[in-house]
């Protein structure tokens, strides 16, 4: 498959894939997962189902942390021209879901199962729906540790899962993990769990291309256009109550999470990530590939930062390559 270059990328997006997505596109809220001993009315997670003709199976997308759905524009495009359903959930606290704080640039939970259950009810929603499919995980960052857990607690319901620069271990930066655990844990028992982590701050539209988690400058621009107009897309900060969740998932996921899955992994890594742990992600590869009960390809890709889905042409025609072989 021919990815859209970056010459003219902004203008084919616009003229030819928005259009076209906007026709294969119907959107709709599901309610979440009810939490044990809670009596709070159940939020709504926003979702798009897109659906292409003669489809192979369906593909659902397990989003990064402070993303929005319009971000995946560009690879639920090629999914759906390979012959693929695509369902595009945003987490809780994300996009047009449900939040737990009116400051749309912070994204705060209370518990990391929370992410997890929400996932999965969506999940049982698109299985029951496409009954005869096979279901696929393509999740990123925050999003490939929802979705690796999600797969670890139901082992049967995904076929192959595609972890792209998945948070096996947020990066912290130059706070040691084990002060950073410390910090999480006293802030969030002294009731500051909703307060931004120090150093966060809310959304003000300055973000570059430099600093960012792309290297194309094109996929970069689109998509902070799109931001900076859309005040759903904003959130850009984490809670305290957050960096606890990721804590919790990371530990989940290095200690327990590996063990149980059963379907295929291609597991992605970029050669410049700012954001996620490159050795825990390494770890957990040869976790799966030495004592797993499946199997895990594993993929470095040079040249790349964070975001490999927003790296420069020959870069993104190698990635989606291999992902669509990996899916057939």
């Amino acid at each position: 498959m021919k990815i859209i270059q970056e010459d003219n990328f902004a203008d084919i997006m616009k003229d030819e894939v928005e259009p076209y997505l906007y026709a294969h596109c119907r959107e709709c809220y599901i309610t979440g997962a009810k939490e044990p001993e809670r009596r709070e009315k159940n939020g709504k997670l926003h979702v798009k189902f897109y659906e292409t003709d003669r489809p192979k199976g369906v593909i659902i997308i397990s989003h990064g942390f402070t993303e929005g759905a319009q971000k995946y524009d560009e690879m639920i495009y090629y999914f759906l021209k390979a012959g693929y359903h695509v369902c595009m959930p945003e987490h809780m606290g994300h996009g047009l879901s449900y939040r737990l704080t009116e400051d749309p640039s912070l994204v705060h939970i209370d518990t990391w199962k929370r992410f997890v259950r929400d996932f999965l009810k969506v999940c049982h929603v698109v299985k029951e729906q496409y009954s005869e499919l096979p279901l696929f995980l393509f999740a990123h960052s925050m999003g490939g540790a929802i979705g690796t857990i999600a797969a670890a607690w139901e082992t049967e319901l995904f076929q192959k899962i595609i972890l792209s620069s998945p948070m096996i271990r947020p990066l912290t930066g130059n706070v040691p993990w084990s002060v950073t655990v410390a910090i999480a844990q006293v802030e969030c028992l002294a009731g500051r769990n909703a307060r931004y982590v120090i150093g966060q701050k809310p959304y003000d539209g300055s973000e570059i291309l430099e600093t960012s988690a792309a290297v194309s400058e094109a996929r970069f621009t689109r998509y902070n256009e799109i931001r900076k107009q859309s005040r759903e897309i904003q959130t850009s900060a984490a809670s305290y109550g957050w960096l606890l969740a990721s804590i919790k998932m990371s530990w989940y996921l290095r200690y327990h999470g590996w063990k149980k899955l059963t379907a295929p992994v291609l597991l992605f890594q970029a050669e410049k990530d700012a954001f996620v742990s490159v050795r825990a992600i390494q770890k957990f590869a040869k976790k799966l590939q030495r004592k797993g009960r499946t199997s895990c390809e594993y993929m470095y890709m040079p040249g790349s930062k964070h975001e490999i889905f927003g790296s420069d042409d020959e870069t993104m025609q190698a990635y989606v390559e291999r992902i669509l072989i990996f899916l057939e």
